[in-house]
This record gives C-alpha cells, structure tokens and sequence, in this order.
C-alpha cells in the first residue's frame, strides 16, 4: 500500500495509506449490530409471548435471544473496531490508534469467545470444553470485561484519528494566531 509521512509534531512520525476505500461496508455491519441487538434485547422484554408465537418453550427463546444478542454485540463492536481503525489508516495511525486497535480486537475476541461458549451451550453438545464459559457469573463477568474493552479500544481508536489529522493542533494554531494578528493591529 502506498503511504506518505505525516508530521506528527512532537510525537512520532504517522504513515498516511492512500488509495483506501471509505469503510461503508463496516459501518454497515455495525448498523446491523445495533438493530440486532436492539431487537434481541426488546424481545427478551416478552419471552413467553415471543415463544409462543415461535412455538419453542420459553426456556429455549432465551437462550436464543441471548445467543442473537451477543451476535449484535460482536456485529457492532468488531464493525465500528474495523471502521475506525481504517479511518487512522486514510489519516495516519498514531499510537493511541494502535492502541485502540489492540483493545478493540482484546474487547471483541473476548466477546466472540463467550458468545461461541453460548452457541455450544446451546446446541447440547456431547463434549463442550467451553461449558465452564456459558455459566453465568463467568458470561456475566467475561462479557463486561470484553464490552469494556472493546469501548475502550473505541475511544482510543477515536483519540488516535483526532490526532492523527490534527484535530486539536489545528484549532490551538488558529486562536494563537487569532491572538497574534490582533496584538498586530491593536
């Protein structure tokens, strides 16, 4: 791929990717995540209704609403994680982007475990070496770790385009000059 440096200023030298195309298709992925999850979560809110209407006892209905849940969850994570980390490629990865980047895939590799301890919970398999991992306090403490990361990859994802196209840099430069050009004329 070809790259141009970009002034980092006092911190270290970014690479600039050109040629990448817009992330649309992760922002999508995302998108479809939300409405996942979103729809999931309002439907666990009437369980014996949506089971009955699906024809499945109840007790199965949420093991399938968490299970569509859990797959939003990784939708949006893993898809915003993928959009923002090729944003700071278009503007130069700065360290906090890869940083973020690292914490984005920690958050949804820990989800994306727990969520495949579930899947195999669910379908009853003879021989589960995850059955440890769908027992609740341990899904309940594995997927908040992982949504903490993964929220955390995000912010840094976010800290590192902002500095990479000079976010902040830009507006400090504009009032100091602001402040110089009227202590000119003034």
């Amino acid at each position: 791929m070809p790259g141009k440096a970009v002034g980092g200023g006092m911190g270290s030298p970014r690479i600039a990717r050109s040629g990448l195309r817009s992330p649309r298709g992760w922002l999508f992925l995302a998108f479809l995540g939300v409405w996942l999850y979103l729809a999931s979560q309002l439907l666990r809110l009437y369980p014996a209704r949506v089971a009955q209407v699906l024809v499945l006892p109840v007790s199965e209905m949420r093991e399938l609403l968490a299970l569509s849940a859990g797959l939003g969850q990784l939708l949006f994570f893993g898809g915003l994680v993928a959009a923002l980390w090729r944003a700071n490629l278009a503007a130069g990865v700065s360290n906090a982007g890869i940083r973020g980047l690292a914490f984005g895939v920690a958050g949804v590799g820990i989800l994306g475990l727990f969520e495949f301890a579930l899947f195999l919970d669910w379908l009853g398999a003879a021989v589960n070496p995850m059955a440890l991992f769908a027992q609740s306090p341990v899904l309940d403490t594995g997927v908040i770790a992982g949504t903490a990361l993964a929220f955390a990859g995000l912010a840094s994802l976010v800290v590192g385009f902002a500095q990479s196209t000079d976010l902040f840099g830009r507006r400090e430069r504009a009032v100091a000059q602001r402040a110089a050009q009227q202590e000119e004329s003034g």
